[in-house]
Order: C-alpha cells, then structure tokens, then sequence
C-alpha cells in the first residue's frame, strides 16, 4: 500500500474518533449549551475530510502500485529525533499538571529545543524557552485572564 494512503487511512480513523469523542464533551451552563463542542467537531470533520481526500488521492494512482514511491531511510539522528520528541510529550503531559505551566513548559521546551538545535546552541535554545513559555503566560494569564494550571 503506498505510505500517502496509509497515512489518509490513519487520519480518517483518527478523525472519525475524535468527532464521536467530542460529543462526550460537557456542555455549556450558560448560553448555547453545543458551543464548546463545535470547534472539536469541526476540527475532528476536517481531519477526517483532509484524510479522505489524501485516500482518494492516492488511489488514482493505485493503491498498490508503488511505483515511483520513495520509502524514506532513517539514519540515527532521525530516529532520535522522533522518539526523543514523542517521549519529551509523553512528559510534558504527565508533568504538566504536578508541575503546572510554567515549569512542565520550560522543561519541555528547553529539552526539546536542545534535542533539536543541540547544546551548542544554548543562547538561542534558552531564549526560546523562557520568551515562549512566560510570553504565553502573559498572554492567558494578564491579557486574556485565564488561569493556567
């Protein structure tokens, strides 16, 4: 199967999961009680829209025809990067609310972009962080005044 379809495949599935997750969402006390459940649905439609037009896509030019695909070779520092970001979210996510924004985001972010840039990088890397991570802040927590955890 050629890997664009297989991705389309996987995009569809996901999609149609999470539109049918979105639904599970609470609804709104005040006001239209569906308004919070919208942009999910909306955004679980698109993903499983965008994965059926990747399918369709590909099938014109066979789905099993794998002629002129080219199957990407992964070398060490590929597959670091990919797992090292995968696990860096696992983290963040089981950090996220022990630590609370500031902290989990400022780990995360540092890590990542030394993961990335590596550490000779450290200026830019630690500039990065900190005006990201206390620039979102600012912004939920002064401008828009939403508490983050």
């Amino acid at each position: 199967m050629r890997p664009n379809a297989l991705v389309g495949f996987s995009a569809i599935f996901i999609g149609i999961v999470y539109t049918i997750q979105a639904f599970h969402l609470p609804k709104a006390m005040i006001g239209n009680p569906w308004a919070p459940v919208y942009f999910p649905i909306g955004l679980g439609i698109l993903m499983a829209g965008l994965g059926l037009l990747l399918v369709v896509l590909e099938a014109k030019k066979g789905l099993t025809n794998l002629e002129g695909v080219k199957r990407p070779k992964f070398q060490a520092a590929s597959l670091k990067l990919i797992f090292g970001t995968a696990g860096l979210c696992i983290l963040y996510a089981l950090i996220f609310e022990r630590l609370g924004f500031i902290l989990a985001t400022l780990i995360f972010l540092g890590a990542l972009l030394f993961l990335i840039n590596g550490p000779k990088a450290w200026k830019i890397n630690t500039i990065l962080t900190l005006g990201f991570t206390f620039g979102a802040w600012y912004v939920f927590v002064k401008l828009f005044q939403i508490n983050l955890p």
